[in-house]
């Protein structure tokens, strides 16, 4: 039998595709066990689908690719979204950051929604189906695993991020032997490993406006001490610009002014703390780094000392090693690179009939429901082509 039309992988870009496209002839593979194990994991478990405001405003959202999704973002806008889920009987709502969730805070009803939508549609789900091959054919159908042909396929099998949930990265060598141009893929929206991390016993300690640079790109927002690396959302958007040797400079208080300490007899660690607002055990490690005794009376403190927290708070730095991973990262940046597909139906250039949507290609986005929204515009897209 050939198919109509065949989706390989069974997450938000190819579920979002499959509840507009008609299916015909239509099958979703999916390599794991069930569809949806990453948009489960989503938002911690609850889904952040978009963000609000301005779809505008989204643009900044995707790094240097954010400019040339524009169509897609515009075509299948945050509010079109939001209607899509909304009109079919999942409340949502947002949050002051502007974070959109399901107001059940329940990523199953999402995903549940979606498989509704894409059974309503006619399509049927191969669970546990890898796919290991992809040619094309000379009569214009395509053949996977050597068996299943279909007139179209939609390539929606996600990133490297997360390989547990199936978006292990396995189909871009197939898509590379096609004669598609591959960005080289590495973790985004993931923690920064930097050589000395002094903050080992500190995890858990963050701050709300700390300025993190990373090289020649800076952003103010969260910062969070985990027991190897930095992270929270300033870290996690700067991280697809790592380098290994690059330079991490972060500015926990921006304007610290150095304190006077004169007369002063309580314990440096409880002074400087005190002085700061920041936590007594951040206080102490950075008195540590400067060659101060935190348990010393504050008043014996050099002024030098004093100097050296006081620069400290304004600006570290640090020698960048890497990220925590794949297996950590929230995302993927690069992929198949989008001078290979119509950004306005996400069609192949080179193969009519061959969609490339989702996290497979090379875009991604700010932590906040960026990534998902991408997902589902593309996917809307490319189902609008097809009908």
């Amino acid at each position: 039998m050939v198919y109509d039309r065949i989706i390989i992988g069974g997450g938000a870009a190819g579920l979002y595709f499959a509840a507009f496209s008609p299916a015909g002839r239509g099958l979703i593979l999916e390599r794991t066990q069930s569809p949806g194990q990453k948009l489960l994991l989503s938002g911690s478990g609850q889904c952040n689908l978009t963000h609000g405001g301005s779809i505008k405003d989204f643009i900044g959202h995707y790094g240097p690719g954010g400019t040339k999704i524009r169509p897609a973002l515009y075509k299948a806008s945050n509010l079109s979204l939001m209607k899509f889920f909304a009109d079919r009987g999942l409340a949502l709502v947002e949050r002051e950051d502007g974070k959109i969730f399901p107001k059940s805070m329940d990523a199953a009803q999402v995903l549940d929604l979606l498989l509704a939508q894409a059974r309503e549609k006619g399509w049927s789900l191969r669970t546990s189906c890898p796919v290991t091959s992809l040619a094309a054919e000379n009569d214009g159908t395509f053949l996977i695993n050597g068996h299943l042909r279909a007139k179209q396929v939609i390539v929606a099998s996600g990133g490297c991020s997360y390989p547990a949930t199936g978006s292990d990265g396995s189909m871009l060598p197939l898509l590379q032997g096609l004669g598609l141009s591959i960005i080289k893929p590495k973790p985004a929206l993931v923690p920064v490993t930097v050589q000395q991390y002094p903050y080992s016993d500190l995890a858990g300690i963050s701050f709300a406006q700390a300025i993190v640079r990373i090289d020649d790109h800076s952003l103010t927002g969260g910062l969070l001490f985990t027991h190897n690396s930095f992270s929270g959302p300033a870290v996690l958007n700067l991280s697809r610009y790592v380098r290994p040797g690059g330079r991490l400079k972060i500015s926990y208080l921006p304007r610290a002014d150095l304190p006077d300490a004169s007369g002063d007899r309580r314990k440096a660690g409880t002074f400087i703390a005190d002085s700061f607002q920041i936590p007594k055990r951040f206080a102490e490690v950075l008195l540590f780094r400067a060659g101060a005794d935190p348990a010393a009376r504050a008043a014996s403190l050099p002024i030098s000392q004093l100097r050296r927290v006081t620069a400290l708070l304004r600006e570290d730095l640090f020698s960048i090693s890497g990220t925590s991973g794949f297996g950590s990262a929230m995302a993927t940046s690069g992929g198949v690179s989008l001078t290979e597909v119509d950004t306005k139906t996400f069609e192949s250039k080179q193969y009519p009939g061959l969609f490339l949507i989702g996290e497979v290609l090379d875009i991604d986005g700010d932590t906040g429901g960026y990534n998902l929204q991408f997902a589902f515009s593309s996917g809307y897209g490319a189902a609008m082509c097809v009908l």
